[in-house]
């Protein structure tokens, strides 16, 4: 994997946020809080299956905000698939790119990497670059292309594999990803 996206998933490891909503909830999960000790307030709003959070510092007006969705096992309430995406300066280009990163459990087996299928499109192969204590991550620059495919499918299936022949598929609902992608670009400052 490029110097450039291992860079991404790095920045992106500590500026997106770990609490995000599960495709089984039912709160609305909209609205605002800050609490007294806190030094940024904090924006959620949903749209359907994905939910944006932005969060402002108080002090400096900074601005982050991070589109999320997670898959969670019915059962053990343990989550399976984290994807969260948002925009960051390229480090080689100096220009702001969507970039998504999804985190998936420990234990799976890495050498494979994983794939990430939009409905019935040609599948991408994803590299699993780090794992730390919370799930091992791959990271993915989102295209124009692969933007279009998101905000027209309806699912999109990220394989990863628990052993050497073992897949498992974890199910990306696509939606409410429009109108989530164009809230999360109308909410980023882009200078």
């Amino acid at each position: 994997m490029s110097k450039a996206i291992t860079y991404v998933l790095l920045c992106l490891t500590l500026v997106l946020p770990l609490s995000v909503w599960s495709q089984q909830t039912d709160s609305t999960g909209s609205g605002a809080n800050t609490t007294e000790d806190s030094k940024e307030t904090v924006e959620t709003d949903r749209f359907k299956d994905w939910a944006l959070r932005c969060r402002t510092n108080s002090e400096s007006g900074l601005k982050s905000c991070t589109l999320f969705q997670r898959l969670v096992v019915n059962d053990s309430k343990q989550v399976a698939l984290n994807t969260s995406i948002g925009f960051l300066r390229a480090e080689d280009t100096g220009n702001v790119v969507p970039v998504a990163v999804f985190t998936i459990p420990l234990g799976v087996y890495l050498l494979d990497g994983a794939t990430l299928q939009v409905d019935k499109t040609e599948p991408v192969k994803l590299d699993i670059e780090r794992c730390y204590p919370r799930g091992c991550q791959a990271g993915l620059v989102l295209t124009d292309e692969f933007v279009a495919r998101f905000k027209a499918g309806s699912n999109a299936v990220m394989t990863i594999k628990q052993s050497r022949d073992e897949p498992v598929e974890l199910a990306i609902s696509l939606s409410g990803f429009s109108a989530g992608y164009k809230a999360l670009i109308e909410a980023t400052p882009i200078e």
